[in-house]
Parts: structure tokens; C-alpha cells; sequence
């Protein structure tokens, strides 16, 4: 019995020690994403590209709408004048223009996500090479957002590198496809 209890003690303290040895060589970073996307140097342009993109087509639909409502009141003060099939005309041709209204502001919407999903895109792909830069160069197997970590030694908060690169990560991310073509143009 005191064997298999020695044997025991032993298995447990080389599992504990090789673990231990284990968790060393794995050398854990954490980044702020929320912090990183919402300081990313580019972001500001990026909304105010945006907001020129679909300043036309929102103004069209706000005049179109104010027609709309326009033609709403105009029915209201002339209904009582008014014989009750010139009241159904004017009701069918307000509903036929709030119909296409609506369908307008529903593509203006979809497009309008479809371009923001695009740019946030390309501004996390940016985020992601930065912070793969800053975690070779550190010497991080591992990064992972900070909204998963419970506890972290002083230190291990790498956004703040991976956002003084950003500006420079993208200048990188550009050079690379032109590298990576050279090789396949000279075959």
C-alpha cells in the first residue's frame, strides 16, 4: 500500500511540475478590441467617409418624405371638400408613394450596413495584423481579448503597442501581396 501511495505522490508531483513547465513556456497576451476599434486612427475618416457616401441619398428620402407628409395635410384640410372618390384617389396615390418610400429607405438601409460591415471589416483585419506584429515581436504565443480574461499579471496589455503600429501595419499589409506575387512571376 505505502508503494502505491509513493507511486501516487510521485505520477502527482511530475504532473504538477511538467504542467507548471507548460504553462511557462506559453507566454499570454491580452488586447482591449472595444479600445483598439474605437481609437483606430482611421476610424474618424472612415465615418465621415461614410456620412458623404449617403448624405445625398438620405436627403432625397427626407424631401421625399416631407412631399409625402405634405400631401398627408393637404387631404386633411381638403377632405371635407372633397367627394369621397377624389378622398379614395388621393389615399390610393398617398399609399402607393409610401410604399415606394418605404422600399427606398429599406435599400438605403441595407446598403448603408452593407458599406459599414465593409470598412469595420478592413479596419479589424488592420487591428488583427497590428496585433499579430506586436505578438511576434514580444514573443506571445497567445493573445486574447480582454473581455475573456479574469486576471492578468501587469504587462500582458499589449493594445496600446498594437495601436501606435496601426498607421504602419497597413502600409505592411499592402506590401505583402506584391511580395508574394514576385516569386510566383518569376516561376
Amino acid at each position: 500500500m505505502k508503494k502505491i501511495t509513493a507511486k501516487m505522490t510521485a505520477l502527482s508531483l511530475a504532473l504538477a511540475l511538467t504542467s507548471s513547465f507548460a504553462m511557462a513556456a506559453e507566454n499570454i497576451a491580452f488586447i482591449d478590441a472595444d479600445y483598439l476599434f474605437q481609437n483606430h486612427p482611421e476610424r474618424e475618416a472612415i465615418a465621415k467617409k461614410l456620412d458623404a457616401e449617403f448624405k445625398d441619398p438620405a436627403e432625397k428620402l427626407q424631401a421625399n418624405k416631407k412631399k409625402i407628409d405634405g400631401k398627408i395635410e393637404a387631404l386633411k384640410k381638403e377632405a371635407p371638400k372633397l367627394r369621397s372618390a377624389d378622398i379614395q384617389k388621393r389615399e390610393d396615390e398617398i399609399n402607393k408613394l409610401m410604399r415606394e418610400h418605404d422600399e427606398q429607405v429599406q435599400k438605403f438601409q441595407i446598403e448603408n450596413e452593407k458599406r459599414q460591415n465593409e470598412e469595420r471589416a478592413k479596419l479589424l483585419e488592420n487591428i488583427q495584423l497590428a496585433t499579430n506584429t506586436v505578438a511576434k515581436e514580444k514573443g506571445f504565443t497567445y493573445v486574447i481579448d480582454a473581455n475573456s480574461v479574469v486576471f492578468a499579471v501587469d504587462g500582458k496589455d499589449i493594445s496600446d503597442d498594437v495601436l501606435k503600429i496601426l498607421p504602419t501595419v497597413k502600409a505592411l499589409a499592402a506590401e505583402t501581396p506584391a511580395k508574394a506575387e514576385e516569386p510566383a512571376k518569376a516561376k
